[in-house]
């Protein structure tokens, strides 16, 4: 059986649980984001959306952090450091036990909705890799019919085209 703390004034509880909710509901937006991603991604066409929807990712990815600092910034005021590197659902257990129930299922879908958000990071991810693997070839096949043989790497550095197979032969 875990003991509750009785020290802790309820408000301690009912601040994370509001502070939990606006996580969610700033993940909900993220996850948001990242569909409207995979839909650009699918019908991709110009990679102007693409650059507009990474810098509201960007965006919505800072004032996630920033919730999330604050939360724990309002776990750590009144536990050490220590219990809560174990996280939030140790902590829980140490809370106001009429808030648990909340805390626990607001808990819940927020972890739901980080694990949605990171599958589907990863799968953007994948796609995003697959286009500029495909472009990247497309314009080394290109360089090699101009005859170029060198190009410039993202630092500047000078690196050869590479030699896979061409498009057709003559």
């Amino acid at each position: 059986m875990t003991a509750h703390i009785d020290s802790f004034p309820p408000s301690l509880s009912r601040q994370i649980l509001e502070q939990l909710v606006l996580e969610t509901e700033i993940a909900k937006q993220f996850l948001q984001i990242l569909n409207d991603e995979c839909a650009t991604l699918m019908e991709f066409s110009s990679p102007e959306p693409l650059r507009e929807l990474a810098q509201k990712k960007w965006q919505i990815g800072q004032q996630l952090e920033a919730a999330y600092k604050e939360r724990m910034q309002l776990v750590q005021s009144r536990f050490p450091v220590s219990a809560t590197q174990h996280g939030l659902a140790d902590i829980l257990e140490r809370l106001d036990p009429q808030q648990q129930d909340d805390l626990a299922k607001q808990w819940n879908s927020y972890n739901e909705l980080v694990a949605q958000a990171k599958s589907l990071n990863e799968s953007n991810a994948i796609m995003i890799h697959s286009y500029l693997k495909y472009n990247q070839d497309a314009l080394d096949s290109l360089n090699r019919a101009a005859g170029v043989q060198h190009t410039y790497d993202g630092k500047g550095m000078r690196k050869p085209v590479s030699t896979g197979k061409p498009l057709a032969s003559a």
